[in-house]
């Protein structure tokens, strides 16, 4: 008759059965560095996401002044006469001189004629800067979401504010925004930016005085 000894089990088939098996501690520590990693790419993604906000405003901001602002300077590059005052397309009165040449409306003639013109002005109840034609009612938006900054300004080449109008003034447009068009983005605390502001200086071409 054969019989055969049984051999004790080598012990590393021991120590690999208690390690088969995860301690309390082992939990704790895996399910810590789990959620550092859950949390690291949760953050990563919103910083991704405030990021990906954060360039399309800007580029947002630059087609909505490159399209709104080209009418604005080809007009006072090419004008012959203009004028700053206050009012509206069917009401507008120049500043008279000796006088702070500031105010809410740009009157820019092509021509001598100063009965043909372009206006600019801001509407300060609806926010928005206005571009319309002598003799027609209609007006196109030049800009919109605008805060209380909205002027015109005659300036000298050394940004100093004038009092009259002469053949070398500088026009000087102050516009600050409280959000973005495209796409709509909020400015202000908590937002994006707490604070912008466009300003552009622009000098007719071939002025004829006024």
């Amino acid at each position: 008759m054969i019989t055969r000894e049984k051999r004790p089990k080598p012990a590393a088939t021991e120590d690999a059965r208690r390690r088969a098996a995860f301690t309390l501690h082992e939990v704790m520590v895996v399910s810590g560095l789990f959620s550092l990693m859950v949390v690291g790419s949760v953050y990563c993604q919103m910083f991704g996401m405030r990021q990906d906000q954060w360039v399309n405003s800007k580029i947002g901001a630059t087609e909505m002044a490159r399209l709104g602002f080209n009418d604005l300077a080809n007009d006072v590059r090419s004008a012959k006469v203009w004028d700053i005052g206050n009012g509206n397309l069917t009401s507008f009165t120049g500043i008279p001189p000796g006088t702070n040449q500031r105010g809410n409306a740009l009157k820019l003639c092509m021509t001598t004629d100063t009965n043909q013109y372009h206006l600019y002005y801001f509407d300060t109840n609806k926010l928005m800067l206005y571009r319309g034609h002598s003799g027609s009612t209609n007006r196109t938006c030049v800009a919109q979401s605008l805060t209380n900054t909205m002027y015109f300004q005659a300036q000298n080449y050394r940004g100093d504010n004038m009092t009259d109008l002469t053949h070398k003034n500088v026009i000087n447009v102050v516009m600050q925004f409280c959000q973005y068009q495209y796409p709509i983005t909020k400015i202000g605390p908590g937002c994006l930016y707490d604070y912008y502001k466009m300003e552009m200086r622009l000098t007719p071409h071939t002025p004829d005085g006024p």
